[in-house]
């Protein structure tokens, strides 16, 4: 057995990664398009005199069936992507904006805010402005 394999992420685990769904939409996306390329070329070669029509119709449909399950793939990973407003609420959560996306530093800083719970106002008039602010000052 190899070692690396080991360290490595659980599909589940990688799957709750936003940059891996990311890259994992663009592998789809091309291969989709590389599909649809072969395909269009399958259908040109049928029209050429002398094609053998049999082999080209097994590979066209063979390419169809791949392209099928490529997007239904697809469908399922911009589904499973965007949450739903129905789920954010559920959760008793808002969905984040582009600007919290921007404002974070990293995907774990990301999954560490989803995680917690908003600030209260009560929390708010609890905190102690002035040691926060030596705080801030690193005094």
């Amino acid at each position: 057995m190899n070692d690396s394999n080991d360290n490595a992420p659980k599909l589940p685990d990688m799957l709750s990664s936003l940059e891996y769904r990311s890259r994992l939409a663009t592998k789809l996306n091309c291969l989709i398009t590389v599909l649809e390329v072969a395909i269009g070329k399958i259908t040109k070669g049928l029209d050429v005199p002398g094609a053998n029509e049999e082999r080209l119709l097994k590979i066209r449909g063979s390419l169809e069936n791949t392209l099928a399950i490529c997007t239904r793939a697809k469908q399922t990973l911009d589904k499973a992507a965007a949450p739903t407003p129905s789920s954010a609420k559920a959760e008793g959560k808002a969905a984040m904006s582009a600007r919290d996306y921007v404002e974070l530093a990293s995907i774990d800083e990301y999954r560490k805010f989803r995680m917690m719970e908003p600030i209260t106002r009560e929390q708010v008039s609890q905190v102690d402005l002035e040691e926060l602010a030596r705080k801030l000052l690193g005094s």
